[in-house]
């Protein structure tokens, strides 16, 4: 049994898998916390492993991160994950657990689980996107991630775009994360709603109305589809993948924003390419499912 954790900038989620049946044995979610106090960010995860795992015994540990990870599997990302931000946690665990651990990217752990038995099973070509508190993408060819050049994974989330919103951590004014990612629309939820942007269900309240033919509402999805084409365009004229795939938890609203976005798309004609496009057909637990998928070649490994 492996066992898969994705560390996100607002939850933890943690599977056990058989990767011979291919199947969840067990999960949890957990708030991400915000600092650690009375424990180590690798004893809180070592605490979840054991109490999920009871007396079963695993074989390896993943870990999925929102990036940057550095080439020796240190998440470097003070601005969205700084509660893990140094910490040793692959060694650590390794130590603790006696088995390999590795860690990558989060993009690259929900594209793994797409391609292995998502949306995009077996595609030689997979473009993943991840709409969640921040934006996470991952090209893969052949099964494998497309790396940089210094061997960190390509920060694609954050792309210039022209549609004007909150100044983003990384420096630009006009960055795609703040236009398109799920915080971007839970911010207008909020100001549609007049409600506060840190209560829960904004967006799926929102999409209520959309579905009940509310205009605003639905307007409010159009204008999501064309932000999220805004950057995916500029992916798609650069790398032209066979398939595209959304995940995170914006894309369960699809529905409602997939004809403004692939209208969008169609503008830009035969200087993109893609060939299909579509939501994901794993739940939160995509991107823990791929993480228990990384062997060692993965960003970091220890024994």
């Amino acid at each position: 049994m492996r066992v898969g954790i994705d560390i996100g900038g607002t939850g933890t989620r943690f599977v056990i898998f058989d990767e011979g049946s291919l199947t969840v044995l067990d999960r949890r979610a957990v708030q991400t916390p915000a600092v650690f106090v009375e424990e180590t960010p690798a004893s809180f995860l070592a605490g979840h492993i054991r109490s999920l795992t009871g007396t079963r015994s695993i074989t390896s540990i993943g870990i999925g991160a929102s990036g940057p990870v550095d080439a020796s599997g240190i998440i470097q990302n003070p601005d969205t994950l700084g509660s893990f931000t140094g910490a040793p946690i692959v060694s650590d665990l390794g130590n603790a657990f006696g088995v390999a651990v590795h860690i990558d990217n989060d993009a690259v752990c929900a594209a793994i689980a797409e391609q292995r038995i998502g949306a995009a099973v077996n595609a030689s070509s997979l473009l993943h996107i991840t709409l969640g508190t921040g934006i996470g993408a991952c090209l893969l060819v052949n099964g494998s991630p497309v790396r940089g050049g210094d061997g960190f994974h390509p920060e694609m989330g954050h792309i210039s775009v022209r549609t004007p919103d909150t100044s983003c951590y990384c420096g630009r004014e006009t960055c795609w994360e703040q236009a398109a990612s799920r915080q971007a629309l839970q911010r207008t939820a909020a100001r549609i709603l007049r409600k506060d942007p840190s209560q829960h269900g904004l967006i799926a309240e929102l999409a209520r109305r959309a579905e009940a033919n509310d205009t605003v509402a639905q307007e409010v999805f159009d204008e999501y589809g064309v932000a999220v084409a805004e950057g995916l365009g500029t992916l798609l004229a650069v790398h032209r993948p066979e398939h595209v795939v959304l995940g995170g938890s914006a894309s369960e609203h699809f529905g409602l924003f997939s004809r403004s976005l692939t209208q969008s798309l169609a503008a830009l004609g035969p200087w993109i390419h893609y060939r299909t496009l579509a939501s994901t057909t794993l739940d939160d637990f995509g991107g823990a499912i791929g993480a228990a998928f990384l062997k060692p070649n993965s960003t970091a490994t220890q024994h």
